[in-house]
């Protein structure tokens, strides 16, 4: 605005000037030439110069497209068809995110030539073919994606693995992966992917392989990282039972199982987890790993699910393990199942009045204990039936509590 007004200025200035000077002077000029003579002003024949001026650069530009009209007006349908073909994909790009992907794939398709980025086109018209099950074509348009831009392999790849997953080609979508892996190994989304896949390909060792790089790499969260390793230990471990059953040897599988737990520390946070492992070292023997995992992992962190293994220890210095128990019950007097675990090695130990009021004391905190049935089987091999009875009655009380309002047959 202040250049409009800055040069309205100047012209008004230099118009008042001329004006001057032409009422000052109009001033003389005589053309004669072959017998013709002009007689004009000064500034008539100056202001006859800048319009012939004028006239001759049209006319110039008229003849040059006329002399070369291909050039000139391909040019000029060049740039109408470019301008045409962006727009074209701009709205094709805005169909492709309002899902309308059968006008989406028409829109980037047909502008795909007539664009500075044919790549862009080429793969958003490849998820809109297959939005609308279009397999083949969506291959087809990576293929011209390809074509287009060769050196974008990554991008192009990345997007074939997107729509391989999709299409639940799982095997294809883990090759393209690991292509991509190894052009990018720290690339965070490539390698989600990747676990998504060995997941839905249930190659656990492959996944069991990514694990330190998900951990060093922060790319999942705890709770997703936790999730993802007992997910891979309940299958491998399957495997390690199943081939237990077909009667290779438990120490080379103790060995096996203690191995995976150690690379999946995360589960060391699960006590459902925990007590599986612990389970497992029992149920193949190895009774001196399992309370040495017990006792140390009770030892960092408490839990309920974990103690209850501890009285199926069936080998090692039952005495011992008395004396961790009740060294733990003043850490933990509100521990039902510490209770009943010391009533259960003092039962053992055949020693019966403290076994009583361990189990008693198990009742005290939780009324459904086993420490019940232990209790009542105990009084009653101590010659106490009635108590024994008495107890067995709150146990049938207990579960009759449970019982849904069924009809009965009544008595006539």
């Amino acid at each position: 605005m202040r250049k409009l007004l800055f040069l309205l200025v100047i012209m008004m200035a230099a118009g008042g000037v001329l004006g001057l000077l032409m009422r000052q002077d109009s001033g003389y000029v005589l053309i004669a030439f072959n017998g013709v003579t002009i007689e004009t002003s000064l500034w008539v024949l100056l202001a006859a110069m800048i319009v012939t001026l004028f006239v001759m650069s049209w006319v110039k530009r008229i003849l040059f497209i006329t002399l070369r009209p291909s050039n000139s007006i391909a040019k000029v349908t060049d740039n109408l068809a470019q301008k045409r073909a962006s727009r074209n994909a701009i709205r094709g790009l805005l169909e492709l995110v309002g899902g309308n992907w059968n006008r989406a794939e028409k829109l980037l398709t047909n502008s795909a030539d007539r664009v500075p980025y044919p790549l862009i086109n080429y793969i958003g018209a490849a998820y809109a073919a297959s939005e609308q099950e279009e397999h083949e074509r969506s291959k087809s348009l990576l293929r011209s994606a390809h074509k287009s831009t060769p050196e974008a392999e990554f991008a192009i790849g990345f997007a074939q693995s997107q729509l391989q997953i999709k299409q639940e080609h799982y095997e294809g979508a883990l090759a393209s992966l690991l292509r991509l892996h190894k052009l990018k190994p720290k690339h965070r989304q490539v390698v989600k992917m990747l676990v998504s896949v060995y997941t839905k390909l249930k190659d656990w060792d492959a996944l069991l392989a990514l694990t330190p790089t998900l951990k060093k790499d922060g790319i999942f969260d705890e709770d997703n990282m936790l999730e993802l390793e007992r997910n891979a230990f309940l299958a491998l471990l399957d495997k390690i039972k199943f081939r237990n059953k077909l009667g290779q040897n438990s120490k080379e599988l103790v060995a096996e199982v203690e191995s995976l737990w150690n690379k999946l520390d995360t589960l060391s946070q699960d006590d459902r987890m925990r007590q599986l492992y612990a389970q497992t070292l029992i149920h193949f023997g190895d009774d001196t790993k399992a309370e040495h995992f017990i006792r140390q992992s009770l030892n960092q962190k408490w839990s309920e699910k974990l103690v209850y293994e501890y009285a199926n220890i069936q080998q090692g210095n039952v005495k011992k393990r008395l004396t961790n128990c009740e060294g733990w019950l003043k850490k933990e007097p509100a521990s039902a199942n510490l209770y009943l675990v010391a009533g259960r090695l003092s039962q053992t130990m055949m020693l019966w009045g403290k076994a009583k009021d361990y189990y008693e004391q198990a009742l005290s905190l939780d009324g459904q204990s086993e420490a019940l049935a232990e209790l009542s089987r105990l009084l009653d091999a101590m010659g106490d039936s009635k108590a024994s009875q008495n107890l067995m009655m709150i146990n049938l009380n207990q579960a009759s509590n449970q019982l849904k309002p069924l009809p009965l047959p009544s008595h006539h």
